[in-house]
C-alpha cells in the first residue's frame, strides 16, 4: 500500500505499520533472530523511534488537512474560513439594563456588580448618578413607565391609571394596586438611574425580569438593583462544526445578487440579530416610503457605526442608503460619506395564559418554564410577524404535564383580555418578555 500525498489524498502511516517497518529494517541489518519485544532494551528503542516517526506523519497530515475546511480544526480552520470572509464568532456575555436605586446624587462607577439568586454576576458597563424621583401623589394620573418614590422606596408604573386618595405603594411586590394604577417595586431609595450591564461570564447566562437584585460591590448610597426586562442571552464561542456551517452559508449566500450580498454583509455585523431589506428600483417613492433608487436596511441590534461602515462597504455606487438612523462612514481614502438605516419599531406584547396541568408531571417551576417557552418562541420571530394567540398556546404544551390551555390573551397593553391577533407591520417587531407574561395555572385530573 502507498502512503503520503497521493492523487486520492493524504494517507498516513499508522504507528503499527511504522513499528513493523523499523523492526524489519533492524532485523535485516543485524539478525533475523533479534527479539524486539516491549520488554527488551532494543524493543523500547524501536518504540521511541516509531513514536517520533508517527508524530511526523501526524504533523504532515495536519498540514495537509489545514487546507481542507471539512478536516481542518482550530486556528487552521479559522485562517481558512477568513479567506472567504467568514470570521469565527467569539464568546459574548449576556446583557441587560439595570435600574439602580438609592440616595440622590450617589455615583455608581462602571464594573460594580450585582447578582442573581443563582450567583450569576453582572457588572455595570457605564457610570451613573442616581437622580431624584418625584414623590408619589394622591388622585394623580400616571402613565406606564412613570417612576415615583414613596415611603422610602422607588416604584415604576406598569399599568396606567389614577392613584388612590391616600397611601400609595408601600410594599416590595411586582404588582401593587393603587387606585387604578399598578406599580412595581424597583428598590429601596428615593432616586434611580438605568445603566447597561453584562454578565461576568460569557455565554447564555440567564436572568428573568427581576432576577438580578443582590448588590455584590456595596457603594454608600446605593441600596437596590433590578433588571426590569429579561436578560439578552450571550453566546458561547463558536465551535469548529458551527464555523464550518457559517462558512458554507456565507459562500452559498454571498454574491448571488447584489441584494443577497448586502444582506449577508449586514447580517455578519457583530451583534446584529435580524436584517430586512427594502429595495426601490423605480423612479418614484414606493409604498414602503423608500425613495427612488434607494435601499433601506431594517436592522435589529448591532452597533450603529459598525452598520454604517458595512453599508458603505457593501451598497453599490449610485444607490442611496436610506433610513431614520443617520451617520457617516469613511472610505479607504479618508473621504466621509452619509449613510443611513432604520431600526424596527419594537412592539411590546403582553400575554396572559390560563392552563390546567397534571400535578404528577408538571414541574415545580412549570409557570416559569411556560413563560420561558413563550419568550424563546418570540425571540425567533422575524420583523413583520403577527402575534397569534394559537401560537402562544402551542408553546405552553412544550412543558411536561400541561393538560389544556383554555385562554391565551394577547395585546400591546397590560391586562390583555382578547385572543385577537396583534397585527405587526413590515417595519415592526413583536417583542416578548417574562415581565409581561402572566400564567394562571391549576391542577386537574387528566
Amino acid at each position: 500500500m502507498s502512503y503520503g500525498l497521493l492523487s486520492t489524498g493524504f494517507v498516513p502511516k499508522t504507528l503499527q505499520i511504522i513499528r513493523a517497518e523499523v523492526e524489519a529494517d533492524i532485523r535485516a541489518e543485524v539478525s533475523d533472530t533479534l527479539i524486539l519485544g516491549d520488554t527488551t532494551v532494543l524493543g523500547r528503542i524501536v518504540g521511541v523511534i516509531s513514536d517520533r516517526e508517527a508524530s511526523l506523519w501526524e504533523l504532515a497530515e495536519a498540514v495537509y488537512n489545514s487546507w481542507d475546511p471539512d478536516a481542518s480544526t482550530g486556528d487552521a480552520l479559522i485562517n481558512l474560513s477568513s479567506l472567504s470572509g467568514t470570521l469565527k464568532v467569539g464568546a459574548k456575555p449576556s446583557t441587560t439594563t439595570l435600574t439602580l436605586t438609592g440616595d440622590t446624587g450617589t455615583s455608581i462607577s462602571a464594573a460594580n456588580q450585582a447578582s442573581t439568586a443563582a450567583d450569576d454576576l453582572f457588572e455595570t458597563l457605564e457610570a451613573g448618578i442616581l437622580t431624584a424621583l418625584t414623590a408619589w401623589a394622591d388622585t394623580t394620573a400616571y402613565s406606564v413607565d412613570d417612576r415615583v418614590t414613596n415611603d422610602g422606596n422607588a416604584y415604576i408604573c406598569t399599568e396606567a391609571g389614577t392613584s388612590a386618595g391616600s397611601g400609595g405603594p408601600d410594599t416590595e411586590s411586582d404588582e401593587i394596586t393603587d387606585g387604578t394604577v399598578t406599580w412595581r417595586f424597583l428598590g429601596e431609595g428615593v432616586a434611580a438611574v438605568d445603566v447597561l450591564a453584562q454578565s461576568v461570564e460569557t455565554g447564555a447566562v440567564a436572568g428573568f425580569s427581576g432576577s438580578i437584585t443582590t448588590i455584590e460591590t456595596p457603594v454608600s448610597g446605593w441600596n437596590g438593583a433590578i433588571n426590569l426586562d429579561d436578560v439578552t442571552l450571550g453566546t458561547a464561542e463558536q465551535t469548529d462544526p458551527e464555523l464550518r456551517i457559517s462558512r458554507e452559508d456565507d459562500l452559498s449566500s454571498a454574491g448571488n445578487t447584489p441584494i443577497d450580498a448586502l444582506y449577508s454583509d449586514l447580517k455578519a455585523v457583530d451583534d446584529v440579530t435580524s436584517v430586512t431589506l427594502f429595495v426601490n428600483n423605480e423612479e418614484t417613492e414606493d409604498e414602503d416610503g423608500v425613495p427612488p433608487g434607494a435601499v433601506e436596511a431594517l436592522i435589529r441590534d448591532g452597533d450603529n457605526q459598525d452598520i454604517f461602515d458595512a453599508l458603505l462597504a457593501s451598497v453599490a455606487g449610485g444607490i442611496k442608503a436610506h433610513g431614520t438612523v443617520t451617520g457617516t462612514a469613511t472610505d479607504s481614502e479618508g473621504n466621509s460619506h452619509d449613510v443611513a438605516f432604520s431600526r424596527p419599531d419594537e412592539i411590546d406584547i403582553h400575554v396572559e395564559v390560563t392552563l390546567t396541568y397534571d400535578a404528577l408531571l408538571y414541574p415545580s417551576d412549570g409557570d416559569t418554564q411556560v413563560k420561558t417557552a413563550i419568550v424563546t418562541f418570540g425571540d425567533l420571530q422575524k420583523t413583520g410577524k403577527d402575534s397569534v394567540s394559537s401560537a402562544i398556546k402551542a408553546q405552553c404544551f412544550k412543558i411536561a404535564g400541561v393538560h389544556d390551555v383554555s385562554l391565551a390573551y394577547i395585546d400591546t397593553s397590560a391586562s390583555p383580555s382578547t385572543e385577537t391577533t396583534v397585527a405587526i407591520s413590515s417595519r415592526e417587531l413583536a417583542v416578548y418578555d417574562t415581565s409581561r407574561i402572566t400564567v394562571n395555572s391549576s391542577s386537574t385530573t387528566p
